[in-house]
């Protein structure tokens, strides 16, 4: 008995030891982290809004807060400004996949019109799913319309508010479609503060 209780004392130690140095390299990584994954967001946005926008800031951190609070697939929002005047609002949102969770980036213009989409992260299927993240893909996303509130998909898109979808990789497709569908409504709310 007294082995049983010297072996679960040092079993103990050893693993709240563990658990420390754990919490302090993450304490130093996770600032490494994050940054990073903001200038992956800030790239992404580059790309998406090219000349129609210069600066890309992060969303206040409160209004952030009650949008993620509300719409729970948002997890970051940029302002897209050109000079001075805010054109747009770029939003890193989650959708389901085949694969599971991925990370997508929408930008969306005042005009009504999306300036663009990338995918940042996914699961999918290589070869299939992983066309999401190709350019004859999210370039169909460009100048088409959100005015009605929705976008719709189509595997040859071509009315005005249609988006690509994906023979063979349907599931990823939807997942996008209804990625950028789900936080349509958080635009609408961020634009009109």
């Amino acid at each position: 008995m007294k082995n049983y209780l010297k072996t679960g004392l040092v079993l103990l130690v050893i693993s709240a030891i563990a658990a420390g140095l754990l919490a302090v390299v993450n304490s130093f990584t996770s600032e490494v982290i994050a940054k990073a994954e903001f200038e992956k967001s800030v790239q992404a946005y580059q790309e998406i809004y090219g000349d129609k926008a210069d600066t890309f800031e992060p969303l206040d951190e409160s209004k952030k807060a009650a949008l993620v609070e509300k719409y729970k697939d948002i997890q970051d929002v940029f302002v897209a400004k050109k000079g001075d005047e805010i054109v747009g609002y770029g939003i890193n949102h989650t959708a389901n996949g085949y694969g599971g969770a991925m990370t997508n980036a929408i930008g969306l213009l005042n005009d009504g019109t999306i300036a663009g989409f990338r995918n940042i992260q996914n699961a999918e299927t290589p070869g299939i799913g992983t066309q999401i993240t190709e350019s004859p893909y999210f370039e169909q996303f460009a100048g088409k319309s959100y005015k009605n509130g929705e976008v719709k998909g189509n595997k040859d898109p071509k009315a005005e508010d249609e988006i690509p979808m994906i023979s063979g990789a349907t599931i990823s497709s939807t997942a996008v479609l209804n990625g950028i569908n789900s936080i349509l409504p958080a635009y609408k709310e961020i634009s009109a503060q």
